[in-house]
């Protein structure tokens, strides 16, 4: 069961500088006192919300990894998206439809739930707010072109390969980063098969590229793997 552990604010929020709130002046941090989100700690594999729920919050992911997930009327469903701290999602609801999607907490989550009504009164009477989601919103937008683009244009080894430059990316070499996704779910996530991404990640591992160990990822040859799939630096 969720639990919440507290009311925040954004004065005392140690990651205020990778949200929607970071460019807020004291002075105007000061005026939204009243805001307080609550925040929410969810389980591994506990959902947050789901597709087709009525939207009342946003979310600001705190700490851990969410899921993104869209399901079909048949049923089957398809991971689109993989989130981390910072990420600020569910923000769909201010154009008052329902979620499109579910959001899955892949270990334990920390979350600033957000209403949507109160934050629709903020960016009102605080453009900064207004347009730090508006960049968010194009971020997601150019995310999944860039996903479209690869799926479409791209082969396996290239997807896979972009998928660990850009997650390892902004990480010193040789550092290991958390990579919360099992096989099949990187497979689900790229559209290609449990099978290839085994094959690929141990071909990459053996001639040195990269490190895996127990849900951690370590880019040991960046430069190296762009060349061996054929993408550009």
């Amino acid at each position: 069961m969720p639990h919440q552990q507290a009311k925040g604010h954004c004065s005392t929020c140690s990651i205020r500088p990778i949200t929607i709130f970071a460019t807020l002046d004291a002075t105007e941090v000061e005026q939204i006192q009243a805001f307080q989100p609550a925040i929410i700690q969810y389980a591994p594999d506990e959902i947050i919300y789901h597709q087709g729920m009525e939207a009342r919050y946003a979310f600001t992911l705190r700490q851990g990894f969410v899921k993104i997930v869209n399901t079909l009327a048949d049923g089957r469903s398809h991971i689109v998206q993989l989130l981390r701290d910072g990420d600020f999602f569910g923000f769909g609801g201010l154009s008052g439809v329902d979620y499109k999607h579910s959001a899955i907490a892949l270990n334990t989550v920390e979350v600033c739930r957000l209403p949507l009504s109160d934050l629709l009164k903020l960016k009102q009477t605080h453009p900064k707010i207004e347009t730090e989601m508006t960049k968010r919103w194009l971020e997601r937008l150019h995310r999944a072109e860039s996903m479209l683009v690869e799926l479409g244009a791209k082969k396996a080894a290239e997807r896979l390969a972009s998928f660990l430059l850009r997650w390892c990316a902004g990480n010193a070499p040789d550092t290991w980063v958390a990579l919360p996704l099992n096989r099949g779910e990187i497979g689900e996530l790229l559209g290609v098969t449990i099978e290839t991404v085994s094959r690929f990640l141990a071909d990459w591992k053996r001639q040195g590229f990269i490190g895996e160990a127990r849900g951690n990822i370590q880019m040991l040859d960046a430069a190296g793997l762009r060349r061996a799939v054929g993408i550009d630096e």
